[in-house]
């Protein structure tokens, strides 16, 4: 049997992912026809990262009006 070990990608890694991609465009890596390509996903990634952001936020405020109200 194969015991194979799989580490979870975090929000950190996901951001970390952009910049690298934004790095690799500015030094030009990429080549003009790829560049479309590499930008939508630098978009799409760039509203994930944004939306987990938003998202946690209202957690955090949710959470703290839950434990103002229950110290009442």
């Amino acid at each position: 049997m194969v015991n194979i070990y799989m580490e979870t990608i975090t929000i950190s890694d996901l951001d970390t992912i952009k910049n690298i991609i934004n790095l690799a465009a500015t030094r030009g890596a990429f080549r003009a026809e790829e560049l479309s390509m590499v930008g939508t996903v630098y978009d799409k990634l760039t509203e994930f990262l944004q939306a987990v952001i938003e998202q946690a936020k209202a957690q955090e405020a949710t959470n703290a009006v839950a434990g103002e109200t229950q110290g009442e």
